[in-house]
């Protein structure tokens, strides 16, 4: 009994508090559903925090506090389409209460008009801020800078 008594001591000691089981997944879950969602033109005001989120798109340009509607009606709306997949995927889970997460990743793909590329070869780096609200994380920020020999995001 003592071996056992010390023993889940030494764990609870020893293992750092963690975020709950399945949020760095969740997250990840979160990132491609996004990209998948962008390319299907269906991104949904309801995966970013309500209060809104920063922007810094690859097309450079100064920072932009979006509202979750205006967020998704760049996308939705824009005559381009963002064929991107996100690769190499890494998450930090952060704060005290474990309810704020970066993530940086890349992105590769290509922008597309009426079916046909106007970018290919499109590569950026990606770092992103969520919050976790109501149990699910959302976007509260993002930073895109083009990868060197990749091109930057096209809106217009």
């Amino acid at each position: 009994m003592k071996k056992t008594l010390m023993a889940l001591s030494a764990l609870i000691l020893f293992l750092p508090a963690g975020a709950n089981a399945g949020d760095l997944e969740d997250i990840v879950a979160a990132i491609k559903k996004r990209w998948a969602d962008t390319a299907k033109k269906q991104m949904s005001p309801r995966d970013s925090n309500p209060a809104g989120a920063w922007l810094a798109t690859s097309q450079g340009g100064l920072w932009q506090f979006q509202t979750p509607d205006e967020t998704a009606a760049m996308i939705t709306d824009s005559p381009n389409t963002l064929v991107f997949q996100p690769m190499h995927i890494n998450v930090q889970i952060l704060g005290s209460r474990k309810d704020v997460a970066h993530a940086a990743y890349y992105l590769v793909g290509n922008i597309m008009r009426d079916g046909k590329p106007i970018v290919t070869n499109y590569r950026t780096r990606a770092s992103e801020v969520f919050v976790k609200i109501g149990g699910k994380w959302l976007n509260s920020g993002s930073h895109y800078s083009p990868l060197y020999g990749g091109s930057g995001v096209v809106f217009e």
